[in-house]
């Protein structure tokens, strides 16, 4: 399964997508892509500092939204290991 979510996100599935078409829910597809990291085939990506980049920097107060989540994307070493 790890190698079928890991060809879907090279071909840019979402995770739903990849839900929906294994038939298996969002919460095991995110932590498959937890182990596909853990292997090096996806890093993890910082988002750093998301108020210094915002266009409304300006006029907010600095309590709008703050992304909690994790964000990927795939390592090409581990891909070109793969070929």
């Amino acid at each position: 399964m790890l190698e079928r979510i890991l060809e879907l996100l090279e071909e840019g599935r979402s995770i739903d997508e990849i839900a929906r078409e294994l038939n298996v829910p969002r919460d095991e597809v995110v932590g498959a892509m937890e182990v596909l990291a853990d292997l090096g085939y996806l890093e993890r990506v910082e988002a750093g500092d998301s108020c210094a980049t915002c266009p409304l920097k300006s006029v907010c107060p600095g309590a709008c939204f703050r992304f909690k989540g994790r964000v990927y994307q795939l390592s090409e070493f581990k891909l070109s290991e793969r070929k």
